[in-house]
């Protein structure tokens, strides 16, 4: 208006108070009818002490009472928001239609919220008591999917903008009409929200009956609202989107409490995985994103959940794991013998409700598999599976269960800890192998279980690699000192100069350390087959292996020279062909135990040759130095008479063609 012009200051205040009416009037007949309305099904209904069924939710009240005055309020809204459009932001009218729309949007999620929370909450409760936690997990992600496609309907029917839908309903005679100069034309409304009122009441009966299953069709809620739904993004309001927040974190206090209580991992898993489904199908609307971040938020505190218990489970099973005999009876596992009872003193710490480590071992020990038909390709794979070292079994079977269900990092580092845990076990078990059954039985078992794990988590397809830091205060002792015998310290000086900073920076250090437990465990793997080779092959040699250390020692002693080793009392000719002879005896028996030994441990025929291998070589590169130490004494000396060398040297043949032909006979088995 012209403020210079006559009369223009009455007309802006004449103008402002018809604007201010009008603006009470569109808030008696939104807001003040929506607060009445709320009030008024809460009385009907007793709400919220009394809550509602699910199944008779979208057919009672709370959903007939507000369909019956949603096109009125939506007509007034619509006439509110278009005179904000054309005033614009800068206008000072425009903050009472501002204003009022957020009252009226305020007042519709206040009333919404307390009508449907208590029931939402009972169902939630109720369906976790007949069906479970991971039951009513998909459960109640189907219905609160289903709650916020139905509400956003509800919400687009009161505030939506009726040009942006796909489908508008055709005008009511008597209703609020709005023509193209923003006039309205008003009918007998009262009569006329009478009758939408029953006829929505109607609708929803008979969409009751149709759908008496919701709950399990998503595609119907997803086809509701896109039925509404165009360029509309009226939904997207703060204030409704917070209601829904607040609505579906119901899910979020439901499972929660299930879930501080819960210490099986495949219950926790299950729970994962259904929660990740039902999130991924509430993404695909954008009606949904509230039931989809409620999904997320539980997620995360099923991972947490997860996570906590696998790192319980692996550091119990693992890390502070206790062998009894039974558990190291090897190679008794493998023959079907019992294991002996032994007595383990129990931690008085432990907690009475979680099973002992000694009880999982006695359930593992009377597993109806041991018992069941040896023909069964099932029951062989749980007698071999059961055979593993309880530790490296724990440990793959806690990997494959968390793998697809918590983070790759989270994953990986789990994953690298478990796996140093698992072969330190392995390598104390070797040891005590070692002193019950012998060397070959302690080798063998740690050959077997590192490759076993090798290939059990080569599938997972991780680096098994970290960087640890760590704080290093050795020199703090001398900082301090520094910085107490300078009397010039500045304690409030703006730059690097400060005595506190330089404390810090002199006294304080990190000390970084890279960790690849996937190397670790090769080098680990790679030790173990070495020490196999040189154990075996010593083994087979017998006395032959002992008369080449004798030699190398003598020559070594000798400065190079031969002189000692010709006169040493162990280069006689009778005793090196005694030597010979006794371990060419003894060398069929020593091949059938390393090969029955190999086949009892390692299935693989492939594995087993590709071990026997260097063993063969090392027993012939000890041949032929045995060879070359005898050819080096002369006839005639420490009773090497004529004939004498070629005997020793036969002896060594027929040695050296035993052994190629037995391993290659055993390779091909």
């Amino acid at each position: 208006y012209d403020a210079a012009a006559s009369g223009g200051a009455e007309y802006f205040r004449r103008a402002c108070a018809l604007q201010d009416a009008a603006l009470e009037l569109l808030r008696v007949a939104v807001a003040d009818r929506i607060s009445v309305i709320s009030t008024q099904i809460q009385d009907a209904l007793n709400l919220p002490k009394v809550p509602l069924k699910a199944d008779k939710l979208e057919a009672s009240l709370v959903y007939t009472r507000f369909h019956g005055i949603s096109k009125r309020s939506n007509k007034l809204i619509t006439i509110a928001r278009r005179r904000l459009d054309a005033l614009g932001d800068g206008s000072v009218a425009a903050v009472g239609y501002e204003d009022l729309l957020t009252l009226c949007r305020n007042t519709y999620c206040g009333a919404r919220e307390v009508l449907l929370t208590s029931t939402v909450r009972n169902h939630m409760d109720i369906l976790k008591e007949r069906h479970g936690l991971v039951g009513m997990t998909r459960l109640a992600s189907v219905f609160l999917i289903r709650l916020c496609t139905v509400e956003t309907a509800l919400y687009l029917d009161f505030f939506g903008d009726p040009d942006k839908r796909r489908h508008p309903r055709k005008a009511v005679k008597g209703s609020v009409q709005t023509n193209d100069e923003g006039k309205s034309e008003e009918g007998d409304e009262d009569k006329e929200e009478r009758n939408q009122e029953a006829a929505a009441t109607r609708r929803q009966q008979h969409n009751n009956t149709n759908n008496n299953n919701n709950n399990n069709k998503v595609p119907a809620a997803a086809t509701l609202t896109s039925q509404i739904l165009s360029e509309d993004s009226t939904f997207r309001d703060a204030e409704f989107q917070s209601m829904l927040g607040g609505l579906c974190s119901s899910l979020h206090r439901t499972i929660r409490r299930g879930l501080v209580s819960i210490l099986d991992l495949d219950v926790l898993c299950q729970v994962v995985s259904v929660l990740r489904e039902e999130r991924s199908v509430a993404n695909k609307s954008p009606t949904t994103m509230a039931a989809a971040r409620a999904v997320s938020g539980v997620i995360q505190d099923a991972q947490e959940r997860l996570i906590f218990c696998a790192n319980t489970a692996l550091h119990k099973e693992v890390v502070r794991f206790k062998p009894t005999p039974a558990d190291l009876n090897y190679p008794g596992k493998f023959l079907g013998e019992k294991p002996k009872a032994a007595i383990v003193i129990e931690d008085d710490k432990r907690d009475s409700k979680e099973p002992s480590s000694t009880e999982e071992r006695k359930e593992e020990v009377n597993d109806p598999s041991a018992t069941s038909d040896p023909n069964d390709a099932v029951a062989a794979q749980l007698r071999v599976y059961e055979s593993w070292f309880p530790p490296m079994r724990s440990v793959l079977r806690i990997l494959s269960k968390i793998f697809r269900v918590v983070e790759p990092r989270v994953f990986e580092d789990i994953a690298l800890q478990s796996v140093q845990s698992c072969t330190k076990s392995l390598k104390e078990g070797s040891i005590y192998i070692l002193r019950a059954s012998g060397q070959i039985h302690a080798d063998l078992f740690l050959v077997k279980h590192l490759l076993i794990l090798r290939e059990q988590l080569s599938p997972f397809d991780i680096q098994l690699r970290s960087v640890e830091r760590q704080l290093d205060f050795s020199e703090a002792g001398k900082a301090v000192s520094r910085f107490l015998a300078n009397r010039n310290r500045r304690l409030f000086s703006m730059s690097t100069e400060n005595a506190l900073i330089t404390l810090l920076r002199e006294g304080v250090s990190v000390q970084e350390s890279s960790v690849d437990s996937k190397r670790d465990l090769e080098d680990c793997l790679r030790s173990a087959c070495n020490d196999f080779i040189e154990h075996t092959s010593s083994s087979l040699l017998g006395p032959i292996a002992i008369f080449v250390d004798q030699c190398k020692n003598a020559v070594g002693s000798g400065s190079g020279s031969t002189d000692v080793l010709i006169k040493a009392p162990f280069m006689n000719a009778v005793l090196v062909k005694g030597v010979f002879s006794k371990a060419l005896e003894n060398l069929e028996g020593a091949l059938e135990n390393v090969s029955k030994q190999m086949h009892l441990y390692l299935e693989n025929t492939a594995t087993q040759s590709i071990l026997m291998k260097p063993v063969v070589r090392k027993m012939t590169r000890s041949l032929e130095e045995a060879r070359r130490f005898v050819g080096e004494v002369p006839d005639g000396a420490n009773n090497w008479e004529e004939g004498a060398k070629e005997e020793v040297l036969k002896l060594s043949e027929a040695f050296e063609t035993k052994v190629k032909s037995t391993t290659s006979k055993h390779g091909t088995r």
